[in-house]
């Protein structure tokens, strides 16, 4: 299993651009039809869905990151006698905030992926997209650790 780790935590750190850069562009098209009152095409759909669906393998790997392989900065960081996890800054970050601010975040893409789904009116649509999205990117942003982004470091 230690031997996982590292390729779960590369797979993991390059993952992070993908929902990124997938952020962006359902940002950028949501605010684009909302501006200019044009319809919510299946482009505008499916670019929240792949934004939606890299979300979700990103939680996934991020979970078993979490709960299985990680040495130190997961689940196992409250197991180790001697360690309070709560007391130092760097485990805190992984152990607790981190991990709940990105599944608050995945929560709300989720919320707005459905309200756009649900919506009949375009304009509802991508202001649905527009709000959710931008919200759970500017939560995501404020939880990757960007002093970490070489490959093979936590995060």
């Amino acid at each position: 299993m230690e031997s996982l780790y590292p390729a779960f935590l590369t797979i993991h750190s390059w993952l992070r651009w993908v929902v990124l850069v997938l952020a962006v562009l359902a940002l950028i098209r949501a605010a684009r039809g909302l501006s200019s009152h044009s319809l919510y095409t299946d482009a505008d759909r499916k670019t929240g869905l792949f934004f939606m669906i890299s979300c979700d393998v990103q939680l996934l790997v991020g979970l078993i990151l979490y709960f299985v392989l990680s040495p130190l900065y997961g689940i196992k960081a409250f197991q180790i006698e001697g360690i309070n996890p709560m007391k130092d800054t760097t485990i805190r970050y992984f152990a607790v905030e981190h991990i709940f601010v990105m599944i608050v975040a995945i929560a709300l893409v989720h919320v707005g992926y459905s309200k756009a789904k649900k919506a009949t009116s375009d304009a509802v649509k991508h202001k649905s997209s527009l709000i959710f999205f931008g919200i759970a990117l500017i939560l995501m942003l404020s939880r990757i650790p960007w002093n970490r982004l070489s490959l093979g470091n936590e995060g």
